[in-house]
């Protein structure tokens, strides 16, 4: 009986000691992992601290091209205002003929006026009537015999283009006879440059000039050699000399009724100061191409 017990104390002894070592081991299994995880992190980290740093990844390029830059000068901004025009690109025209228009890029009042034509279609095609009114009026102010081309602008523009013109047509008529008086075109070249046509001023002023002094000094010759019975003896180049007198009257009246009529004819015009450089050239215009001469 006492060798059996004493046989099952040691066994019993095993067997508890077993039991407690499995219990340890599964209690520091959670710990273990834990311990593994937190190097495993930690190894990319210290990886790519220890690693060389490369150069700065370069941006990808982007699809749009260069902004252009925005026109210094009055004939810029119109050549494109031009090309939106024609490409159909309506907030382009709007945006590129307001500097010209309201005066923030220097111009001749042709190209202003230009502007303001483009200006007052492209407010109306964008639904912005009451600034195309205001265009169109201003237009119709420097301009009052401005039409819009029915053939390449669209209808609808003409007819409210139009219907800015009739209603304020009282306004209209005072502002082109403005500081002008129409009794000026009797006394060219006065005509010419009350109606901004200075190069045709000084050019028919210059052909006036020219023929009075030579209609004086050719009768103021013969005078001299004429003789009783209206002869001219010893001056046998008197026949010559009438011939020039004759003409020079001639010259002289058809210059004055030409700078007459033309006065007349050129009295609603818009004063250009760039008229010399603006002759014998082609223009662009929403009506199409126009020649001067």
């Amino acid at each position: 009986m006492s060798e059996r017990m004493s046989v099952k104390r040691p066994t019993c002894s095993f067997s508890c000691a077993l039991g407690a070592a499995l219990l340890a081991s599964l209690s520091l299994m959670p710990a273990t992992a834990r311990a593994q995880a937190v190097a495993t992190a930690a190894t990319p980290a210290a990886a790519s601290a220890a690693a060389p740093a490369g150069p700065a990844p370069v941006p990808a390029p982007t699809a749009a091209g260069p902004v252009p830059a925005a026109p210094t000068d009055a004939a810029s901004s119109l050549e494109r205002v031009r090309a939106s025009y024609e490409y159909g690109d309506i907030d382009d025209v709007v945006e590129w003929s307001r500097p010209v228009a309201e005066g923030r890029l220097d111009a001749t009042p042709a190209q202003r006026a230009l502007a303001l034509r483009y200006l007052g279609i492209g407010l109306y095609l964008t639904g912005r009537a009451p600034g195309a009114e205001a265009a169109f009026f201003e237009l119709l102010r420097l301009r009052p015999d401005t039409v819009l081309d029915p053939r390449t602008t669209r209808p609808d523009v003409v007819t409210f283009f139009e219907r800015v013109r009739n209603g304020h047509a009282q306004e209209i008529k005072e502002s082109a006879h403005k500081h002008k008086a129409f009794i000026w075109n009797f006394i060219p070249p006065v005509g010419q440059f009350q109606n901004g046509h200075t190069a045709r001023g000084l050019i028919i002023g210059g052909v006036e000039v020219a023929s009075l002094a030579m209609t004086i000094t050719s009768y103021a010759l013969l005078t001299s050699w004429e003789q009783p019975h209206h002869e001219f003896t010893g001056h046998p180049e008197a026949q010559t000399m009438k011939v020039v007198n004759f003409v020079s009257i001639g010259v002289l009246a058809a210059t004055y009724f030409y700078g007459v009529l033309d006065g007349i004819g050129h009295y609603n015009d818009l004063p250009d100061d760039n008229e010399g450089a603006t002759r014998g050239r082609v223009s662009l215009s929403p009506g199409g191409l126009s020649l001067r001469f």
